[in-house]
């Protein structure tokens, strides 16, 4: 075995899983791919789905009882703030990737999809034990002093990305071990969950680099260091040069796309997302926003959302609907 790609999920997101396998077989059909199942057992049609797939393997809290760290991390966490134990799994997971065996392993969020070739990701982990992905939020005050800010509070790497190899086990030790120190979020004492501690990794590691290429996480927060230039046959380089590797997304790239329009050029990679996601469940992702996740306040972005509270849902679903098409008739 040599690489695997991980997520983990609740069990009642195994269609973003499926469809995140999905665009990782279009470019890597020999791919293995790991789940883990952080809260029980996943729908019946969902784990034959999963199961009948080559090369995927299938974790649940169960596989991990002989595990100190993740004991620990389940007793602490588990049903009080689940999150923090999802978080807090995920260095525990890829370290078992490497205990059986896997000489590279990459977790993603299950909300992350791949639209072109990622292998060289896995290359790159032929140099160095541990490789992390900047957010590239705004590096000019001028431009975007939000998301300048937010470098100092919610950190320079993504936690919705990280690799390892063989060599990196002990800072994957080290990162669950301050995730189950504290995983939470208290910018004013410098903490923002499992996220804040990857800036400390390089300092603490050797072999520790990060992602360069700025296809690789693109996200609504990261528009003025990662341009999104449209071509002329409706695909979108960033900086005019870099073909988009994976999108995240986040309820804020949501808002972008169909909200503040600052994203619409990305609307036809939401939609294929979407189509994707719609082969496994009926929930449309982007209706699914349109009817609450506009009124949600994002965890990591400081925005203000808008005040729905005499706004009928179907209503505003039927004006998303016509947004959508005025975007498609500016932007492709």
């Amino acid at each position: 075995m040599s690489s695997v790609v991980s997520t983990i999920i609740t069990n009642n997101y195994g269609h973003y899983a499926l469809a995140l396998h999905d665009s990782l077989l279009i470019n890597e059909p020999d791919i293995h791919f790991c789940v883990f199942v952080s809260n029980g057992e996943l729908p019946d049609v969902i784990s034959e789905q999963l199961h009948a797939r080559k090369r995927t393997l299938i974790f649940t809290e169960n596989d991990f009882t002989e595990d100190d760290l993740a004991s620990r991390l389940k007793n602490k966490y588990f049903k009080s703030y689940h999150d923090a134990y999802r978080w807090g799994m995920k260095p525990i997971v890829l370290n078992k990737l490497l205990k059986l065996g896997f000489e590279k392993a990459i977790y993603v969020d299950s909300d992350i999809y791949f639209f072109s070739d990622y292998r060289f990701l896995f290359e790159r982990l032929n140099f160095c034990n541990v490789l992390l992905s900047p957010h590239w939020r705004s590096s000019c005050p001028s431009e975007d002093l939000a998301n300048f800010k937010l470098n100092f509070l919610d950190g320079i790497y993504n936690g919705g990305f990280i690799g390892v190899s063989q060599g990196g086990e002990k800072a994957l030790i080290y990162w669950a071990k301050l995730c189950l120190f504290d995983c939470k979020v208290d910018r004013a004492n410098g903490f923002y969950v499992d996220q804040g501690y990857l800036d400390i990794l390089p300092t603490r590691f050797e072999n520790v680099r990060h992602i360069k290429h700025k296809g690789c996480n693109v996200a609504n927060w990261n528009q003025v260091d990662c341009k999104r230039v449209l071509q002329a046959d409706g695909s979108v380089l960033i900086n005019n040069e870099k073909p988009i590797v994976f999108i995240h997304f986040t309820n804020s790239m949501f808002r972008g796309i169909f909200v503040n329009e600052n994203d619409a050029v990305l609307l036809k990679y939401c939609e294929k997302y979407r189509d994707n996601i719609l082969k496994y469940s009926s929930i449309d992702v982007i209706e699914n926003f349109l009817n609450k996740g506009i009124y949600i306040k994002s965890r990591t972005e400081n925005r203000n959302v808008l005040n729905t509270s005499n706004k009928h849902p179907l209503t505003f679903i039927d004006k998303g609907i016509k947004k959508i098409k005025q975007i498609k008739r500016k932007y492709l």
